[in-house]
This record gives structure tokens, sequence and C-alpha cells, in this order.
């Protein structure tokens, strides 16, 4: 590996569009943002993950309109850049610099880079003027000498003429066009001239004599990522940090690592759905999150095409229910024109009117093609699977498509006068799957696909294989989580003596299984300004009972449980009502979150706990706004969804994906859905829900979708066959490979699944970068991962699971395995993982007794003051104690290899 590439050197990124997402900018060490474009949480997690994040600052021009206070300092214009030039030697100007300082520096930035600290040039000649030309470089030394006391980590972007003046090193000097340049004032690139380059490369060397690092800004479109890298490469063995990007600095660039792009850009109609309940979101996103990819859920209306690039995104994709989606946006029709080969594109359910559109993607509409129809598919695609069903009334109009190379028809419907219709293609750019296909809306209120959703995703779009951040895995192992809503705690039950079913559930469940439970109350259930005033003290002291125990968080479900949270999107009457029917109440969800919160911290939560999560009630169907809120409260949320696959019904519309994710928040969905689903809404089989068993095992194999989530009401303490079958989905989750965990430590991971950077560095090894995620699964087509930085991975059917317990981890593969005492699996959350020669110190947390299994070439032992039992089969050492908690130590095997 070239010195020049070595780790110890820190890479940079400068970004200077809105910042959706720090998916990308966490894959680098430092960052350079507009700080009009970033928030203050976006901020945190960038410098919770390591990065440094410096604020952009012209010091030499304004780019906005100049406010009158400021326009006595302007003294020219950059017509390139539309920007006021100002007087950089002006006092008033000085203060302003000094005031914006200081603002960047209480917004949590670290840094600042000091642009256009030359723009002095456009009104002043040295040789025409020397002595006021010396005055504005003196002005512009004292400015910045200004700004380095309130925030002194500066990287300068030129400055040559005021560096040997300044009393300070700064971090770095940047400066751009080594090689390649922009201009923006007609959108190119160009070849930097040698004479130029001699210049620049003469006028850094005071910098590097002095040891500062020198930043070389080129610039290259992102159509070629090879090119990229090449030239970085190159600026890096001459000694300086690249950084190769667009000209305007809005996508994402190559410095000593680049981003893999791991988004899917997916489309729908804010005007006929919300996000949530989109088809783009429904159908698409859970097969793309298992593949490693992070879906963007845009609604056309408010897509920023500046932001639709390859840095970020890996494919582009429509679904939309009306041909008006397309037909009221032609700027979406001009992209498209435009960019076609640019990245993958797949539309789905509808396809663009325009003809000019229509020609350039290979397709054109001709005669209808009368029924009946015969299908005609690719059983590869489709096999085993329900063909769509065709009436006498359907009208289709022929649908054909090109014949050149890249072009392949995979379903077409044929009349009885052989005419023809396309409904599924493939095509160079991508393809295009039409209405019924890819999922049918049943008559039963179900939706199937039609294909399989992997095989046609990938045939569609060809993405990359890349590893995948996971959810559905702790040390290894699978996660199991128990969640409890509120529903019905004061609700009498079937047994001897007709308890409480929240009794019932006391009793046998809470206290009688030892795992974490999460359990959640409905204020207006049991509060005395609720439904049953009389019942209030019996029904608190009920749930203070249960929230007391160690095995139990708490949380809650509202204050009077509201059935529908998203009212634009009512498709029927509400049965029940907004919500429950409490004298006197007013919908108030202020109440029904932070009210219902309070309640419980103040009234019923023993000392030393509080809330820990709020459970979604009714539909679950929140706001965006709505998350934000909870998540400004410090906890996690969760609910909705709609995981119910089980035998008969294995269509993957019948499983969700893992969030619902917003720039400002994230809700993060039940793993499965409740036994509600399974009971017919308490209407039949009071055991049915021991079903979800099925639901669990589908969920589980072929591929790890879902973590085993046993969720269901208070009603289920209701009868002898309702508590049997839930304690019998307890005998089968503790029966399997499971790491136990309460459900806030779930969606704390789960809510990071989208903010997991992935990148490689210049030599081709792979970075990965978490915000919270401890779990990536790798294709086993890579080999089996190596390094220094993973606590270690365990082997299933669908891919390696690594184990994480940093922040950032470097990682490469090998086609061997070769064994070394890593961790295999736990049952606990890796706490500490420390290895020192032939040594590793460790620390689990576990809510159960503990197992510990390592991969190792040697028989290892453990030292620590709780007791393990010890095996070893092949090469894989087990430990094992009775004891649970915070439990450490050392294991030692004598041919530990790094």
């Amino acid at each position: 590996m070239h010195s020049s590439y070595a780790k110890t050197a820190k890479s940079i990124c400068f970004y200077y569009n809105e910042v959706d997402s720090v998916r990308e900018l966490i894959n680098f060490d430092r960052v350079v943002l507009d700080p009009a474009n970033v928030t203050p949480k976006q901020i945190q997690t960038l410098k919770n993950t390591g990065v440094t994040v410096y604020a952009y600052l012209s010091v030499g021009e304004f780019d906005e309109n100049v406010p009158e206070s400021l326009k006595p300092s302007v003294k020219s214009h950059n017509d390139e850049w539309d920007s006021a030039v100002m007087d950089v030697s002006d006092e008033n100007w000085h203060k302003y610099l000094e005031k914006q300082t200081a603002l960047l520096k209480k917004a949590g930035f670290e840094g600042l880079f000091l642009d256009t600290l030359d723009s002095y040039y456009l009104y002043a000649d040295e040789d025409e003027n020397p002595e006021y030309f010396e005055k504005q470089v003196n002005g512009l030394k004292d400015a910045v000498e200004k700004i380095h006391k309130i925030l002194p980590n500066l990287i300068f972007n030129r400055g040559f003429e005021i560096f040997p003046r300044i009393s300070f090193k700064p971090k770095a000097i940047a400066f751009e066009s080594l090689y390649k340049g922009y201009n923006a004032s007609d959108n190119t690139y160009t070849d930097v001239s040698e004479e130029d380059r001699k210049w620049l490369l003469e006028a850094v060397k005071p910098a590097l004599k002095q040891g500062v690092e020198v930043i070389a800004i080129d610039y290259l479109d992102d159509t070629d990522q090879k090119k990229r890298t090449e030239l970085a490469k190159k600026i890096a063995e001459l000694g300086f940090t690249p950084y190769v990007s667009d000209g305007m600095l809005y996508g994402f660039g190559t410095s000593y690592v680049y981003c893999i792009p791991k988004r899917v850009l997916t489309l729908y109609d804010g005007r006929f759905s919300s996000q949530l309940i989109s088809a783009a979101h429904t159908r698409i996103a859970t097969p793309l999150e298992y593949l490693g990819y992070a879906v963007d859920t845009v609604d056309i209306n408010s897509l920023n095409y500046s932001t639709i690039d390859k840095t970020r995104y890996a494919a582009l994709v429509t679904y939309f229910d009306s041909v008006s989606s397309f037909t009221d946006h032609p700027e979406f029709d001009k992209y498209v024109q435009t960019h076609i080969g640019y990245i993958p594109m797949l539309f789905l359910g509808t396809i663009p009117q325009d003809p000019k559109t229509l020609n350039a993607l290979g397709m054109q509409y001709g005669a209808e093609v009368p029924p009946p129809y015969r299908l005609h598919k690719d059983d590869v695609l489709s096999k085993g699977l329900l063909n769509p069903h065709f009436s006498k009334l359907d009208q289709v109009n022929a649908l054909t498509i090109s014949k050149k190379d890249g072009f392949k028809s995979l379903v077409y419907i044929e009349n009885q006068k052989g005419n023809t219709s396309t409904l599924v293609f493939k095509a160079p750019w991508g393809g295009a799957a039409v209405s019924p296909y890819p999922v049918e809306s049943l008559n039963n209120n179900t939706d199937t696909w039609l294909v399989d959703p992997f095989v046609f995703l990938d045939k569609m779009l060809n993405l990359p294989k890349i590893v995948a951040a996971d959810a559905t895995t702790e040390s290894g192992r699978r996660i199991l989580t128990s969640h409890v809503d509120g529903d019905g705690f004061p609700s009498r039950s079937w047994f001897k003596g007709t308890p409480l079913v929240s009794e019932v559930l006391y009793e046998h469940v809470f206290k009688g299984i030892d795992v974490p439970h999460t359990v959640s109350i409905i204020q207006g259930e049991i509060a005395k300004d609720g439904l049953y005033p009389k019942d209030s003290n019996m029904l608190e002291d009920v749930a203070r009972k249960i929230f007391e125990l160690p095995n139990v968080e708490i949380a809650s479900h509202t204050f009077s449980h509201p059935f529908n949270w998203d009212m634009r999107w009512l498709d029927s009457n509400l049965i029940y009502g907004e919500h429950l029917n409490i004298p006197g109440y007013k919908l108030d969800y202020n109440k029904e979150m932070k009210g219902s919160i309070d309640y419980i911290n103040t009234r019923l939560a023993p000392k030393g706990k509080k809330v820990k999560v709020f459970l979604w009630s009714g539909d679950a169907n929140p706001t965006e706004d709505m998350v934000v809120k909870i998540d400004k409260l410090g906890i996690q949320n969760l609910n909705g969804g709609n995981t119910t696959i089980k035998k008969g019904e294995e269509s993957l519309t019948n499983v969700s994906p893992t969030v619902c994710w917003y720039k400002d928040g994230v809700q993060v969905y039940a793993p499965q859905m409740n036994e509600n689903v399974y009971t017919n809404e308490w209407t039949e089989h009071y055991d049915g829900f021991a079903r979800a068993k099925e639901t669990y095992e589908l969920t589980g194999s072929p591929r790890r979708l879902k973590t085993i989530s046993i969720y269901y009401h208070m009603y289920s303490g209701t009868y002898e066959a309702s508590l049997k079958a839930l304690t019998s989905l307890y005998d089968y989750a503790l029966s399997q490979e499971v790491t136990p965990l309460f459900i806030s430590d779930y969606a704390r991971r789960a809510r990071t699944l989208y903010e997991t950077g992935l990148s490689k560095d210049l030599n081709g090894t792979l970075h990965i970068t978490s915000t919270g995620i401890r779990s990536i699964r790798v294709p086993k087509s890579f080999g089996y991962p190596v390094s220094s930085d993973i606590v270690g991975f365990n082997d299933a059917i669908d891919g390696y699971y690594m184990i994480l317990n940093k922040k950032r981890n470097t990682v490469r593969f090998t086609k061997d395995h070769k064994i070394k005492a890593e961790l295999k699996s736990a049952n606990g959350i890796v706490e500490k993982w420390n290895r020192l020669g032939s040594k590793i110190e460790f620390a689990f947390k576990s809510y159960v007794p503990l197992t510990v299994s390592l991969w190792s070439d040697s028989r290892c032992q453990v030292v620590s003051s709780t007791g393990f039992d010890h095996t070893r089969e092949g090469y894989v050492d087990t430990f094992s104690t009775d004891e649970k908690g915070l439990i450490s130590g050392t294991f030692i095997c004598n041919q530990v290899r790094n």
C-alpha cells in the first residue's frame, strides 16, 4: 500500500448540498458543510461517529442579498458565482465575520473552512496601487486572526499571501484545480495547464515546509468512479490530501475513501398517499433493505433533482397508481430523457406517457388488445406464484418494446388473434412492470407478489452486491424481543376468581418467564381522569407491581388510544371512533404523547425507572412531525408495519420494512404483528396466536428478514387457550439460538439501519461506519470477513453475520476460513472486546444466563469472577454460566492470530 493512502491519513469531504442524511458523510474523517444545510442533530451524529465537522465560511464574498448594514463594505461583484465581493480591510465586515464565527461555534461546528481568501484580487491590483493592495492583504490577515481567536481549527482555501504573515498554523491549506478544473458559467470540466499547475505547486511549498497539510480539490463529474479514484491516487502520490468531486460540490467525492452508493430512490405521489402507506414504501422497501440498500422514499412533487447523483444512488424506482403522476410532472420526463443509462431505472405499476420519453426508453403504445388473454411468463421470475386475473372488461393497449440488444420481454399477454402486449420487460437502462404486475390486489383485500421480488429486482436493476446493515441480529444470534400494548389492562379474565388479565400476565408471563418484557399501559384505562375512576387506585397498584419487576421495561401506549393518527388518508369510517370514549375528552396529541409519558413517570414508575418506549396505537400511522415529537422526548418509538406472513399467506407483501425513515425522525415498525391478526380480532381461534411460530420461521429462513418478536395485548391473559398459545411462543423462542433484548434496545439499532456508512479506500478495502447498528450481514460470495476491528462473525444460511463493537471498522475478505480466536455468538450484548496478544478482555451485558461461543484454532480458557462451564466441539469453544447481568473476564487462547 502506498504510504500516502495509509490508514492514518485523514480523509475529507466538501459537501454543500442539503444534508438529508449523514449516511455518506460518516464515511469521512472530516466534512466541510454549508451551515444552512445541516441540522444540529446531524452535526451531533457526525461528531458521535468521530467525524470532525467544519462549516463553510466565505471571508471575501457575500453570497446572498447584501443587507443594508453591509452594503458599504461591498467593493465589486463576482459574475461567475453571482456574489458580492467584500472589502476585507473593512472593520464592519470584520465584525460580521466574528459574529458568524461565534454563531457557528455555538451551533456545534468544530472548525471553519475559510473560502474566497483571494477575492480581493477582483478589486485590488498590486501593480496599479501597491499600497492599497498591501492594505487588503493586511486587512485579510487581521480578519483571519480574529476568526482564529474564536475558533482556532481552520482550513484555508488558498490564502497563500497571508500564510507567511499570520501568527498561527492553519490545520490545512486547500487549493482547487491541480489537474482538473470546473467552469461554473457553462458547467464544464477542464484540464489544468501545466503552467498553472507549476504555479500552484510552488505556492504551497511554504506550507509544506512548515508541516501544514495540503488539500488538493479537483473536479470530475460522477459518471466514472474509476477515473476519480485514479486522479485521487495521483494527487495523493504528491503528498497532498485528495478530494475529487463535482464542480458544485453537491455530491460525495473521493478522498482517501469514497462512498459505496447504497441508496435507492423510490418515488411516490404525495397527492394520493402518504409515504407510510405508499406502494413505493410498503412493497419495495423490504427486499431492498434486506439487500443492504437504504430506501429513500420521496414524493415526486417535492423531488430535488440536484440530489440524484451516482455517488449516493444505485437506482431509481417509481411506483405510481395513476398515469397523472407522470403527466403532471413534465420535469421528470425531461430528467428521464437526459439521464437514460445514468443509473438504473425501474417503472412499476404505470410507465411514463410522454411520447418522447417512451421513444427514448424504447417503448411505444399501440392499438387496444381485446381479451381474452393467454399469459406468457419467465418461469425463473415467477415460478410457483399466482398468475394475474384478467376479466372480459379489461382494456389493454399494446405495449411494445425495442428489438435492440438488452431488451427482453419477461411477461406478456396474447389474445386469440395473436396480438400481444408486454407487461414486464428488461432493458439496458433497467426495466418496467405494468399493472397488474408486479403486485396484484386480490378480492380478499390482500396483496401478493406475482414475481419473486428478489429475483425480479436483481434482474431489473442489477444492483451490486454489498454488505447489509442488519437489525435482526445481536452478537451473532437472532434477536428476541417481547412487548405488550396495554389494551384491556382493566379487563377480567376467565380464570378462577376472574382476576384482571394484567394480573394473569404478571403471574404467568412477566414474573414467570425471565426474559426482557416491555410493558405499556393506556393512561385513560387506569388513571382517575379515564374510563374507570373508581377502580383507578387498584389498577395503578397492579401497574406499579408490574413495572417494579427488574425484567420489565416501561412503555406508554398513549392516553386514549387514537385509532388513526393521520386522518388525511382515512379510507373508511372509524368503527370505534377516533379514540377511547373517555368522558369529556377531546383528542390532544400532546396529552397522548408527552402527557401519558409524564403520567407514568410521576405516578407509576418505581424509583430509578422511566418510560423508555412510546408504542403507537390503532393503525400506528403517525405523521412525520409526530415521530419527531417523540424523538425530541428522548425515548424510542415503535409499532406499525404489517408483518403477518404465515403458511398459506407467504407473499413478501406480508413482510413490512424495518422502519419508515424521515429526515428528522424514524418510525420503527413492530417486527411482527400481534395476536389480533391470528385471532381475527379476538372473534375466533383464541389459541390462534400460536401460529406466530410460522411467522418467526418464515421470516428467519431462507432469509433472516426479522427478529423473533412476541408482540401482544393484555387480552392474551383472558383465556386459558390464549395464555397457552402465548407461553408456547416463549417456549419456541427460547429453544432457538437467540439474544433476548428489550424492545428499546432493538429500536435503537433499527432506527440507525439506514444511517450506516459503506465506503472503500483507494486500495479497495471496505470501511463500515455505524451510528448504532451492531450486526452486518456479508454475502457468502464475498468470502469470510477478516478484521482486527470486528468482534467476530457467525455463519448462517443467508450469510456471515459480523459482530460490531466499534463505530469505524475496516474489513477484508478471504475464501478460506482461517480460524482465529474471535466471537462466534453470544446471548448477550458485547460491551467490551479488547485483544491483547493471546488474551481477549471481554464484558457482556446479558438479560439471561450468559452463553458465549468462540471460534478458536486452539482450546481457550476463561479467567473471570463468574463461574463458567466449558465445552469444545470442533473449532468452537462454548462458555456458559447461570449468571446474568454485566459479566466480564479474560479469554486466553494461546494461538490467537491478529
